[in-house]
């Protein structure tokens, strides 16, 4: 019993660390990648290699690829990684990272609006919210400076983008937690390999309306920009992907949800560490009240919700 305890708590350590960890070097490696590559075309390169990866591994193994689920599968990743992900590349490019980090950090927040079915357990933990709250004002502190817009955006422009990733925030926590209350049957390696392969063919359909393909050139594409891509497709999506939606089920949501209040922790190190960038006194007062929050929050038992 006890070895098997241990196991199990092992692996969920290992899972929030590769969420935590590894979503926060992705912003490092889509910034390479959007430098050469339309934001929609690099979004479905990362999906195909990934999503195909993964259904490669389940026929490995001998489980069976295609079954019933494989449409509502690929209508939830279509979905999913792409107004819940996608579009949040076309809003940076008029929104600065710092905010963008500020506006995804309500992702706890809209967990726990979201998932009604536990509000009671919830609103009834002072910890769960008093973290969730320390988590943000934390995430605050740590851009405090850096979330000024550039003035040559228009307004209006400003306002819709801002409001875009607030949008895709909401959309990528309703559709974690409709997996986490309605995932299919089967391998969940499975699931997320369609899921993943439904984001490709949403994205690849919008670069294709948007005209992304048209001037773009794969062999023109630097040797970076591949392994960015690579990347992203087997830490960011087979690993890091793949590890949340195994958390939401066995972990209550909001506490799954405190990546995001992490991942510009690990974002703004990896910027100090390989690009040079300074770190001040107040950023550090930041990264320890996140840090502090999502400790707190991984603290918080619901004895009676039957969401662990």
């Amino acid at each position: 019993m006890g070895n098997s305890l241990s196991k199990i708590n092992w692996r969920v350590i290992l899972a929030f660390a590769a969420v935590y960890l590894i979503w926060g070097t992705t912003y490092l490696a889509i910034r390479i990648g959007v430098e050469v590559m339309p934001p929609f075309i690099m979004a479905s390169m990362r999906y195909i290699i990934a999503g195909l990866l993964l259904l490669t591994f389940v026929k490995i193994k001998g489980e069976k690829v295609f079954d019933k689920t494989v449409i509502n599968n690929l209508l939830l990743g279509a979905f999913m990684q792409t107004c819940g992900q996608g579009v949040v590349f076309w809003a940076e490019k008029y929104v600065p990272s710092g905010l963008t980090a500020v506006l995804i950090s309500t992702a706890p927040i809209w967990y726990i609006v979201v998932d009604r079915k536990h509000w009671q357990n919830y609103f009834n933990s002072k910890l769960t919210l008093f973290s969730i709250t320390l988590g943000l004002v934390g995430v605050v502190i740590l851009f405090r400076n850096q979330t000024t817009i550039n003035d040559h955006t228009p307004t209006g422009l400003k306002i819709i983008a801002s409001a875009v990733i607030i949008a895709a925030c909401f959309c990528w926590v309703a559709s974690s937690l409709y997996y986490k209350y309605n995932h299919p049957p089967g391998s969940l390696y499975k699931n997320v390999g369609w899921q993943l392969l439904g984001g490709f063919i949403a994205c690849f359909c919008i670069g294709l309306i948007t005209g992304e393909f048209r001037e773009f050139d794969f062999t023109a594409l630097p040797i970076r920009a591949w392994g960015a891509v690579l990347y992203l497709a087997i830490a960011g999506s087979v690993i890091a992907f793949t590890s949340m939606l195994w958390l939401l089920e066995r972990r209550p949501a909001p506490v799954v949800g405190t990546y995001a209040y992490v991942n510009p922790v690990i974002a703004v190190l990896l910027g100090w560490l390989i690009a040079g960038e300074t770190i001040n006194l107040t950023q550090i007062i930041g990264m320890i009240i996140i840090l502090v929050a999502a400790y707190l929050a991984n603290r918080v038992k619901f004895s009676a919700a039957g969401i662990e």
